[in-house]
């Protein structure tokens, strides 16, 4: 379905080694760190209510203190949203985040708890009390049923969390990691091999979604492709300049459309080097085919 990530600030404090954020606030440079309400309030007004609002994005929501206000608007706005966070900066408003997605559950498509893992690539996460609190009421609450799509994971090819959760006995699945699209190397995760990074020479597309309309929104209000997008390669719109279904049809997306048809390599294309993307081929001597990713 199509979604909008809101980033809801740049330069986050967990430091996670599969999130580069030095390469995203390089390239995002001194626009506005934090996305205030009155800016996501703007945004939402020019979102169709069909589209997915996903509090994730390229940085942990709880670390601006304001996400609990934007998505309690979101929620009382209709909007279906999903929550991807590590609980970080949540602390004392866990409460009434859980009550809030408890009370409107048949909006909440995923509800995603991301843990430290026990090779410590959440650099920036440090046990605290009221943590663990928040932590022991969503699982309680997941594990009743209170949402459709529970989930529960760390990045990490063991499924074992940091060791400072020892205590609480959770073993989650194992997990394998990937380079974003090119944007994180080997060397740069521990205790962990990424998938080998693809280099596709045959026309492409998005395996998930065929009008490439599930992107990644900055506080500043620059829209970028997808959430593997971290070197700002494709900036296809800004949702306080322009309206939401203006940027499918803007300069920069045509261009990307146009080098991912293109039956070759090429660097210009972040979906050239996606081990998500679809590849379709074509050729004068067989019928054209495509790929099952």
């Amino acid at each position: 379905m199509p979604a909008i990530e809101f980033t809801l600030m740049v330069g986050c404090p967990l430091k996670c080694t599969f999130c580069p954020q030095d390469r995203l606030r390089g390239e995002y440079g001194k626009s506005a760190k934090y996305m205030t309400p009155d800016t996501f309030r703007t945004i939402l007004a020019k979102i169709p209510t069909h589209v997915r609002i996903d509090f994730s994005g390229m940085a942990e929501p709880w670390a601006n203190p304001h996400a609990t206000e934007m998505m309690r608007h979101a929620l009382l706005s209709g909007y279906t949203i999903a929550v991807y966070s590590t609980l970080f900066g949540m602390d004392a408003d866990g409460p009434e985040v859980a009550e809030l997605l408890k009370h409107h559950a048949s909006q909440v498509e995923v509800l995603c708890l991301h843990l430290p893992d026990r090779n410590g690539n959440m650099r920036g996460w440090r046990y605290g009390p009221e943590y663990e609190a928040n932590l022991r009421l969503f699982i309680a609450m997941g594990v009743a049923g209170t949402w459709k799509n529970f989930q529960v994971m760390t990045m990490d090819r063991t499924g074992k969390p940091h060791a400072d959760l020892d205590h609480l006995g959770i073993q989650l699945g194992a997990w394998q990691g990937h380079s974003r699209a090119g944007n994180v190397a080997n060397s740069d995760v521990l205790g962990q091999d990424l998938a080998s990074q693809p280099e596709h020479h045959t026309a492409v597309s998005c395996a998930f979604t065929p009008f490439y309309d599930q992107n990644v929104c900055l506080p500043n209000g620059d829209v970028v492709l997808c959430c593997m997008d971290y070197a700002l390669k494709h900036k296809i719109g800004n949702l306080i300049e322009q309206d939401y279904y203006d940027m499918f049809s803007s300069p920069r997306m045509g261009e990307l459309v146009r080098e991912n048809m293109t039956p070759r390599f090429s660097n210009q294309s972040l979906c050239k080097t996606c081990d998500r993307a679809k590849l379709h081929f074509i050729g004068p001597t067989r019928q054209y085919w495509h790929s099952a990713a």
